[in-house]
């Protein structure tokens, strides 16, 4: 199981990489290491027991800046895309040990075309981690926040930044860091970080390639499109009966309103084996309905980056039997749009701030 969420996660990420290349494009690269201090946010009342000072990382970056050579570049301000690689010391070797993340994303220049003097970014990131101490009943039980060695990874952050001359630049910024597997195992109330971040890159060439301006008249398909979504995952159980799996299977419909945005709209269907076992085990509450089944209403948003988007759907359950009180629910994620009809995406769906599951969905629109 952890080898196949490893394959997937890395074509994920591969994906944001491949979704920007072209083969004679011309762009700039950059070297970068980033130094933070923070702390762990204490989002759960049980994880309090695990904070033992102020956690520390270390990051090694390279940055590619683009210059407009694909349309959606020019859409969105010429972003830099990085591929990092960090070291996270918590402060608490005995429960919580270190933690060695990939991972890539997107820095957004906010103040105007990039190369100002002084200038905000927002930087969004997404990838995988390598715990050295995890949960283990036996050895480390009072770790309720990571539970299996590899976990998902994912980053935002605010930042200021200054150039000096042509080639190095430095910043100072404020940083979300979260680590969770989605529930793959539990426990799992997973883990964020709040840090101030210090950045400094250095620009490998001082070429400076002309920004190519966006094309005037992009034209835009602006039809309702109506489709369908499954998406499968994996979940333990609660009592522990193992890794067990959870379905989903919507039916949407989708605008898109502008160059960057799409909206959604869907109904959906939900079956999740480890509720299934958890009620058939004894351990429902008083008055609910032994059906782990459930029926959602979705609205949403996906913001549209050449043939990736990211995912932001709110959920209503209009049928929920079995603990019927949780009436919200949540996705983030990424679609890929292999063609103008099939598309894939790995998602997160949770409940508030808990996971329930990371899932992997193949859809088709007409």
């Amino acid at each position: 199981m952890k080898t196949l969420i490893l394959k997937l996660v890395v074509l994920c990420l591969l994906i944001v990489h491949i979704s920007h290349a072209q083969q004679n494009a011309k762009y700039n690269y950059s070297l970068g290491a980033e130094v933070s201090n923070g702390i762990i946010h204490r989002h759960h009342e049980y994880i309090g027991q695990l904070i033992k000072g102020m956690p520390t990382s270390i990051e090694l970056s390279f940055r590619k800046r683009t210059f407009g050579i694909n349309a959606w570049e020019a859409n969105y301000n010429y972003p830099d895309i990085d591929f990092k690689l960090s070291y996270f010391d918590l402060k608490n070797k005995k429960q919580l040990g270190s933690v060695v993340a990939a991972s890539t994303g997107m820095s957004f220049h906010l103040l105007g075309k990039p190369a100002l003097k002084n200038e905000l970014q927002f930087y969004f990131g997404l990838g995988l981690a390598y715990s050295t101490n995890p949960y283990n009943k036996d050895s480390n039980n009072l770790n309720n926040v990571i539970s299996s060695p590899i976990s998902y990874n994912g980053n935002l952050r605010l930042s200021y930044h200054h150039q000096f001359g042509d080639r190095l630049n430095t910043g100072v910024g404020l940083k979300v860091t979260h680590f969770s597997n989605g529930s793959v195992r539990l426990p799992n109330l997973g883990l964020n970080l709040v840090s101030i971040d210090f950045i400094t890159t250095y620009k490998l060439s001082p070429d400076k390639p002309e920004y190519i301006l966006a094309p005037v008249n992009q034209l835009l398909d602006k039809k309702v499109r109506f489709g369908a979504v499954v998406r499968v995952g994996w979940s333990e159980s609660t009592p522990a009966g193992g890794v067990m799996p959870v379905y989903n299977i919507g039916f949407i419909a989708q605008k898109r309103v502008s160059i960057k945005s799409l909206v959604d709209i869907g109904i959906e269907g939900f079956a999740n084996k480890a509720v299934e076992y958890e009620i058939t085990h004894g351990h429902s509450f008083d008055g609910d309905t032994l059906d782990y089944r459930r029926i959602g209403l979705m609205v949403g948003h996906e913001l549209v980056v050449n043939k990736l988007t990211f995912v932001t759907h709110l959920g209503y359950y209009l049928y929920k039997p079995y603990s019927p009180k949780e009436r919200i629910y949540a996705r983030i994620g990424l679609n890929y749009y292999f063609t103008d009809h099939l598309f894939g995406g790995i998602n997160l769906k949770t409940h508030y701030a808990v996971a329930e599951v990371i899932d992997y969905a193949i859809g088709y629109r007409f």
